[in-house]
């Protein structure tokens, strides 16, 4: 399988950039109106709409205006600030100036009414009625997830190693873990510190073969035999094709909903709630997650201190959490993705600096390094609103979890130290021997 992270840049997503920001905005061009000859308004008696019949349709209410009942746009009125604008009266650079500076006024308010339809960090206000985003409960079933892979991989690689990491394995500790960390090797060592790289290597796992679906072979699992065959051509055509915000809506909207109809959420009446039931042959998702889990069970058994057929349960567990939570993130018109950072080489990483808006340290030392050593967990990061609009905007909903502590070897004492301290305690004993020959 080819590496996704070779041709990636200093900082790498899940999906690709639907629409690049160097792009030019294209030009809007308003709409021609016709309006029709207003006439002075006449005084409204208060009984003027009581009086009209409800079954009376070729009478209209906006004949006592003095209006034409042909439909035409309402104008809404003039703002004191905005200079009156009549005909002869600007020139034509007047005008296009003005033009864009209404244009760049709309634009700014439709921004700042998305941005007032959601509370702090992002999240749906109870006020909003329009966000019907699973958001929240998407964030708890990360941090769900979180907590179970930290759970077991402090269970079963805490402590000393047996003699299992003694025999001779197939896969090396460079070729597993090289990309997670320089210090790797130390890692592995260390009775404490250990299942934080394992925990770094779960997740690594997850994003390339759940959750990523650049490549042939990964994502898609919760489609079964649907998304190599079907989906990916579909879904890879339908993305690359998308150059502004009205195709990014548009393609996250057929994305959002056909992920909808093929696994619908339907009512459960046995346990009450709601269940998924796919419209396809699930048996091939069962089937591809435990040979997910049985290879990884493979590759980590030399550096477990248990047996791991013990947490084999645990593991699918967290394998199905995971494609729930990819399918729960592909059911929403937003644009929901992990976001791993790479420090020199695309597929290096560590040796980035830390930054507090977007990761969060384990440890919680004051005095850290700003050189993050280890990145345990991936950020969650959106694009766009939960509408499916806006997706030039994007937002870290969960901050990444890192370890800016480097760990240390401890080295023996030098052998001038040695030498120097030998000399001494010789030196010391030949005067005590002298004390005693001559006392």
């Amino acid at each position: 399988m080819a590496d996704p992270f070779t041709e990636a840049d200093a900082e790498w997503s899940d999906e690709e950039a639907l629409i690049p920001k160097g792009r030019r905005r294209s030009q809007y061009m308003p709409q021609a109106l016709k309006i029709t000859k207003v006439v002075s308004p006449q005084p409204l008696r208060p009984t003027a709409w009581r009086d009209q019949s409800s079954d009376s349709s070729n009478e209209s209410p906006l004949r006592d205006f003095g209006l034409s009942p042909v439909p035409s746009p309402l104008i809404p009125p003039k703002s004191p600030s905005r200079p009156e604008i009549q005909p002869g009266s600007h020139s034509h650079e007047n005008l296009v100036q003005r033009f864009y500076q209404v244009t760049k006024e709309r634009d700014a308010l439709r921004k700042e009414l998305q941005r007032k339809s959601v509370g702090t960090n992002s999240l749906p206000g109870r006020e909003s009625v329009v966000y019907k985003s699973e958001e929240k409960t998407l964030i708890e079933d990360l941090h769900n997830l979180r907590y179970s892979i930290r759970e077991w991989s402090e269970e079963y690689f805490s402590g000393p190693l047996t003699s299992r990491s003694k025999r001779p394995h197939l896969h090396s500790g460079k070729d597993m873990f090289g990309n997670l960390s320089d210090n790797y090797s130390l890692y592995l060592k260390h009775q404490r510190d250990r299942p934080l790289l394992i925990q770094a290597y779960v997740w690594n796992r997850l994003q390339r073969k759940v959750f990523n679906t650049l490549d042939k072979g990964c994502g898609y699992v919760w489609a079964g035999r649907l998304g190599d065959r079907k989906m990916r051509s579909l879904n890879d055509t339908l993305r690359q094709a998308v150059t502004n915000e009205e195709q990014a809506a548009e393609y996250h909207k057929w994305r959002a909903m056909t992920v909808n109809l093929l696994v619908p959420q339907v009512e459960d009446k046995e346990n009450g709630g709601t269940k998924l039931r796919p419209t396809f042959d699930a048996s091939p998702i069962l089937k591809r997650i435990k040979r997910f889990c049985s290879r990884l069970r493979s590759k980590l058994r030399p550096w477990s201190t248990q047996s791991l057929r013990l947490g084999k349960d645990r593991l699918y567990s967290i394998v199905s959490a995971a494609v729930a939570l990819d399918l729960k993130m592909k059911r929403q018109r937003a644009d929901y993705r992990f976001v791993t950072f790479t420090g020199g080489k695309p597929d290096q990483l560590y040796g980035y600096s830390y930054y507090d808006s977007e990761m969060e340290d384990i440890e919680e030392d004051i005095n850290k390094a700003r050189r993050v050593e280890l990145s345990v967990a991936p950020a969650l990061e959106r694009c766009g609103n939960a509408n499916g609009h806006i997706f030039e905007n994007s937002f870290i909903l969960v901050k990444a979890d890192v370890s800016c502590r480097r760990l240390e070897k401890k080295r023996p004492p030098s052998a001038s130290k040695k030498q120097a301290n030998s000399g001494t305690k010789s030196g010391v004993r030949s005067v005590m021997n002298m004390w005693d020959k001559y006392a």
